[in-house]
């Protein structure tokens, strides 16, 4: 924990808000052309077609329909 200013703020809270900070940074910048931003970006997208919650949610979906 670390205080600032009389408050203690954990270390995970402020690695939430650095976080929390760059991507307003990266989201609202030219920084989206970025190579290693965009590297990152579609290593996201490629890891897409693994994950299975999406369809788990639709599935769910249309069986409460």
């Amino acid at each position: 924990m670390l205080t600032f200013l009389g408050i203690k703020v954990s270390y995970e809270t402020i690695g939430f808000l650095v976080l929390f900070l760059a991507s307003e940074v990266i989201g609202g910048s030219r920084l989206k052309s970025n190579s290693v931003v965009q590297l990152f970006l579609k290593a996201v997208d490629a890891l897409k077609p693994h994950r299975g919650e999406d369809d788990r949610i639709n599935k769910i979906k249309d069986l409460l329909r």
